[in-house]
């Protein structure tokens, strides 16, 4: 009773009072928006494609590609410039929704991170357009759609203090991730160069989730006022995204390499 007590406060009440207004953050909204992903992946956007010809969309994921490396760049220079590394600390800083600029720089970082997680659910639907059927696995649909979910959670409730290195970690990594995307766009020549470097994005992957879950445990430190059971949820869904990244790294290159 506790656990279903503490989800359904976290599902539908607002911590952050500064959001409490924003529609992005209404439950039904996200619950339609994932009902909509899902739909298009498995209905509609199959039975659209059932007889015709897988689409190039070359332009389209090169503008993407752009686009992400663009935005979360400047996500990360945005927090960069609220303080992180300079008097914003590593170690446990409480929730207090402030209205300084820096405390806005931060609440609208996350806001962004959040709206690209969205924007993520867009390569799916790429997929189902260049009948792409077999880059849609277990371990794509549960990181976009949990990856959603949790920003969505923290978005709403703790777009403050220690919980934005999270995004600060993670659109670093999108840049670096984005950039190899952007470049494998030009030709065989250009992916032959940096294809031999693939793996180490599924590596950057791993190490980001290690650090994610070392930085959020102390959380649970007696000195550190900050409520724990969100920290509980996300370092859950970091071990599930590692373990799932590692099982695909162990069959896609040190099986390989094995062969």
């Amino acid at each position: 009773m506790y656990l279903l007590n503490n989800i359904t406060n976290y599902l539908i009440t607002i911590g952050d009072p500064r959001v409490k207004d924003w529609i992005l953050f209404n439950p039904w909204l996200i619950i339609f928006i994932i009902f909509s992903y899902l739909y298009f992946i498995f209905v509609c956007g199959p039975r659209f494609m059932k007889n015709r010809k897988p689409y190039s969309l070359k332009t389209f994921i090169r503008c993407y590609d752009i686009f992400q490396i663009v935005i979360n760049y400047y996500i990360v220079h945005k927090l960069l410039s609220a303080g992180w590394f300079t008097t914003i600390p590593l170690h446990c800083i409480p929730m207090k929704y402030g209205t300084d600029p820096d405390s806005i720089k931060l609440l609208h970082s996350c806001w962004w991170g959040f709206l690209t997680k969205l924007i993520d659910l867009i390569e799916t639907g790429i997929f189902v357009l260049r009948k792409k059927d077999q880059q849609i696995s277990f371990l794509h649909l549960y990181h976009h759609i949990s990856t959603v979910l949790v920003s969505w959670l923290f978005g709403k409730n703790y777009s403050d203090g220690m919980s934005t290195f999270i995004p600060l970690i993670n659109c670093s990594v999108h840049v670096i991730m984005y950039t190899y995307y952007f470049l494998s766009t030009f030709g065989p020549n250009v992916r032959k160069i940096i294809h031999r470097y693939k793996f180490l994005l599924t590596i950057i992957q791993m190490v980001q989730f290690i650090i994610l879950i070392c930085f959020i445990s102390q959380i649970f430190l007696p000195s550190c006022d900050v409520d724990n059971f969100p920290a509980a949820i996300m370092i859950l869904n970091l071990f599930i995204n590692f373990f799932l990244f590692y099982n695909f790294y162990k069959k896609n290159y040190l099986a390989k390499k094995t062969r």
